[in-house]
């Protein structure tokens, strides 16, 4: 009996309890840490719009200190606009964050609205291939927190583009080519 106390003390213990105030998630605002509400672990979730409402968290990994470590599936559910959406990453996680390389989905109503495959750093996609199924839009190379740069390839509708990406922006013959900001603003980028 003294044993099973033992062990079920040192469960609480080493059971993380919330984050910090200052480093959890706001939707619409800063990105941040959501807890799992099951044992303690902290998932580090950004890009949920102001209206999202019961964001929850998941992780099948360890998390020693509190947030995520190790190979795992994170998985974030929320609803906005009247529709269950989630967010699905399979690879390593260090200190709660995507990094190293990995799956993420994006999922509206069941149906895949966004995946990127490849190498993330500090939970950020940098490179591997970027699908946006419903448009049959598939992009390979690199990529930044503003969309397709470097040396990268676009595919849609059997039609092929590659080059030099700039903030998302590719220059080609016939003007520009964008599919991550109006092409208005590509006018004046690097390229």
């Amino acid at each position: 009996m003294r044993n099973l106390m033992l062990c079920a003390l040192m469960l609480l213990v080493a059971a993380a309890g919330p984050p910090p105030e200052a480093e959890r998630m706001v939707p619409g605002g800063r990105s941040g840490f959501v807890a799992d509400g099951a044992g303690g672990c902290w998932v580090w979730v950004g890009g949920i719009g102001r209206g999202a409402q019961d964001v929850v968290a998941s992780w099948s990994g360890p998390c020693p200190e509190g947030p995520a470590e190790g190979e795992g599936r994170a998985v974030v559910r929320w609803r906005e606009d009247g529709q269950d959406r989630a967010m699905i990453y399979d690879g390593p996680v260090r200190r709660g964050k995507n990094e190293g390389r990995g799956r993420i989905l994006h999922v509206d109503e069941g149906r895949v609205r966004a995946s990127a495959e490849g190498v993330f750093r500090n939970d950020h996609f940098v490179e591997g291939r970027f699908e946006l199924p419903l448009q049959g839009l598939v992009y390979e190379g690199g990529w930044s927190p503003g969309g397709p740069e470097g040396q990268g390839r676009v595919t849609q509708g059997g039609r092929s583009f590659e080059g030099v990406w700039d903030s998302g922006c590719l220059r080609t013959e016939g003007g520009w080519l964008s599919f991550t900001r109006p092409i208005e603003e590509c006018e004046g980028v690097r390229t």
